[in-house]
């Protein structure tokens, strides 16, 4: 793939980032059985690029999160992608165990797909569609595998630090099935967010930044890994905005080659069952 076109994906890969970001701290033990739907825009540059949906469902003993993603504005025309992601597993000792991680989408009218599914052991049994060349993609060596999780269940994981009131702090092993990398957590402060015609929420949040190391499955430049997924921490700003429910993420600040990336919540949801 040439890097004029990887430079594309470089947005979405930030929006990719916000997939698995959105649902981070919508999760308590306590909470109770209602889904939430939140809506996303997010701008590179100062224009709209993606627009992203994402729809939760956590109980006491399970969960299932849905997103969906879809390019926007001249990138989605002349760049059309679109997403869509699901996970569903258990929830135990405060901990997202993941039983089934499924994700399909397009990437300029060809289809993508990815298939997960988990067992006790740690096992993954991992089906991508189309496989990746290696003459393009590294492959994921098959020992890094176990014990990963997928990129949803990855951040329910740490919710529950954050609504226990410990912080964005941890990191989590990941693998999405073309990608094997680690996200960090790591708790800022507090900050006071302003009010813009942007985003629905306005006042204070906890600052967390979020670091994601890529360790295999990076694309290659003639022959040549590329520094493309070497980025500097995201930005990510959590505060209650659904009266009952715990904070969810108000907005996020990133890079790209496009220029600084912002996501701003649009909408924020309970859905009764």
């Amino acid at each position: 793939m040439p890097t004029s076109m990887r430079s594309i994906p470089a947005v979405m890969l930030v929006g990719g980032a916000v997939a698995a970001l959105v649902p981070a701290v919508l999760i308590s033990t306590a909470m109770a059985a209602e889904k939430v739907r939140l809506g996303y825009a997010i701008y590179a540059g100062g224009f709209e690029v993606l627009q992203a949906s994402i729809l939760l469902d956590v109980g006491r003993d399970d969960y299932e999160v849905e997103v969906s993603a879809e390019t926007q504005g001249l990138i989605g025309t002349f760049f059309p992608w679109q997403n869509l992601s699901r996970s569903v597993g258990l929830m135990r000792d405060g901990e997202a165990a993941p039983r089934s991680h499924r994700q399909s989408g397009t990437w300029r009218g060809r289809e993508r797909a990815v298939s997960l599914d988990y067992d006790d052991t740690g096992r993954v049994v991992a089906d991508v569609r189309p496989p990746d060349d290696p003459a393009e993609r590294d492959p994921v060596p098959p020992e890094m595998v176990p014990g990963t999780t997928d990129p949803l269940s990855a951040v329910l994981s740490v919710a529950t630090g954050v609504a226990a009131g410990r912080g964005c702090t941890g990191t989590v092993q990941v693998f999405d099935g073309r990608r094997r990398y680690d996200l960090s957590f790591r708790t800022v402060g507090n900050r006071q967010l302003a009010p813009n015609r942007y985003s629905v929420f306005s006042g204070p949040a906890v600052h967390c930044e979020v670091t994601s190391k890529v360790l295999a499955g990076r694309w290659k430049q003639e022959g040549v890994v590329t520094e493309q997924e070497k980025r500097a921490p995201v930005a990510l700003m959590l505060a209650p905005v659904v009266e009952g429910l715990p904070p969810v993420p108000v907005r996020l600040e990133g890079e790209s080659r496009f220029g600084d990336v912002i996501m701003h919540l649009i909408s924020a949801d309970a859905v009764a069952q």
